[in-house]
């Protein structure tokens, strides 16, 4: 069978072509930054999961941004509750002084610290990160604490020392309500809605922080109250009616009484403070183990996403190499092919 130059010709130009195109492929990959397609079309099924991937990706970046807030949020009230710790430290000092019936005008001094001491408690409770309040539960648009001129402690608007549970006045039990706020954030935890489109608590990271639950509220059985801040304002109140021996009135009431009283309060209230530290500090260790988690998930998608759009440089190069070594050799083999096959039709 002859082997004419134009069957020749054809082959040789199919096996070139082929050639260039993979050439231009592998180039295209390198260029490319070894990226496997460039739009829907190349590849359904990889852009398919691909875009699948993206998403997730974007999804856990958001996640871990919400993630990073809130963590920043609790260690500002870490931070907070170590000044509060302090300043308790400082009211227990003053109110141990005047357990030791100082003499002069000593004990109104120190009714006028503790005052200071209660109302910088306010402050450090009244403390911002961004532009929401802290301490404030579900409402950080407003400052939560007010100390007013008589002393009492007000929190969004309401007397701490009023707040009874088993008050019949409405007003009261509303404003109960504040105890059991929250405000949910999505931190990838599976985010989800209950059939009255309300979060479910598990599927979500609840970022309300009360200072009412852990300053307390309401009065004990012998009237007194239970919030720190008002016990130590209300001792600093009764230390500053002293006179000038530091000696207390006794009618009325007898303060001196009510003064031992609120001490021995004051030192079984930080209790409560401690337990609800406590409980920051493990939902603050939460978030410190969710963020890990956040990105060893991240860093799972983005080698999958990659996996999908891209391939390894390193093949990417070697085959490229191998495809221009391919074309090359390609026009070495036509120069000869034509030439045989030109003499060969002259014979």
């Amino acid at each position: 069978m002859r082997v004419t130059t134009t069957s020749t010709i054809r082959t040789y130009r199919s096996s070139l072509a082929k050639a260039t195109l993979g050439q231009y492929n592998a180039m295209n990959l390198v260029l490319n930054d070894g990226r496997l397609f460039s739009s829907f079309a190349d590849s359904p099924a990889r852009a398919t999961e691909s875009y699948r991937l993206h998403s997730a990706y974007a999804k856990n970046q958001t996640h871990q941004e919400t993630n990073d807030t809130m963590i920043s949020k609790f260690e500002q009230a870490h931070s907070s509750m170590q000044q509060i710790s302090d300043l308790y430290s400082n009211a227990l000092e003053q109110a141990m002084k005047a357990e030791n019936a100082p003499t002069g005008s000593a004990l109104k001094e120190l009714g006028t610290t503790l005052k200071g001491v209660a109302e910088n408690m306010v402050y450090t409770l009244n403390v911002k990160y961004g532009d929401k309040y802290v301490f404030a539960g579900a409402d950080g648009d407003n400052a939560p604490f007010e100390l007013t001129d008589d002393g009492k402690v007000l929190f969004r608007g309401i007397d701490v020392d009023s707040l009874d549970p088993n008050s019949a006045d409405q007003v009261i039990q509303d404003a109960l309500k504040m105890l059991d706020e929250h405000s949910y954030v999505d931190i990838g935890l599976g985010f989800s809605l209950d059939a009255n489109q309300e979060v479910i608590p598990s599927t979500a990271f609840d970022s309300s922080i009360s200072g009412l639950n852990i300053m307390g509220y309401g009065k004990d059985g012998n009237g007194n109250p239970n919030n720190m801040i008002s016990i130590i304002s209300r001792l600093g109140e009764i230390y500053s009616q002293s006179d000038e021996e530091g000696n207390l009135p006794t009618q009325p009431n007898d303060l001196a009484a009510e003064a031992d009283e609120l001490f021995r309060k004051m030192q079984d209230t930080f209790t409560n403070v401690n337990t609800e530290w406590a409980t920051i500090t493990s939902r603050a260790e939460f978030l410190q183990s969710n963020d890990k988690r956040l990105e060893t998930t991240g860093d799972q998608l983005t080698e999958q996403f990659t996996s999908v759009d891209k391939t390894d440089m390193a093949d990417a190069l070697t085959s490229f190499a191998y495809a221009q070594y391919t074309y090359n050799a390609a026009l070495r083999v036509g120069n000869q092919v034509l030439s045989q096959s030109f003499i060969d039709y002259m014979s």
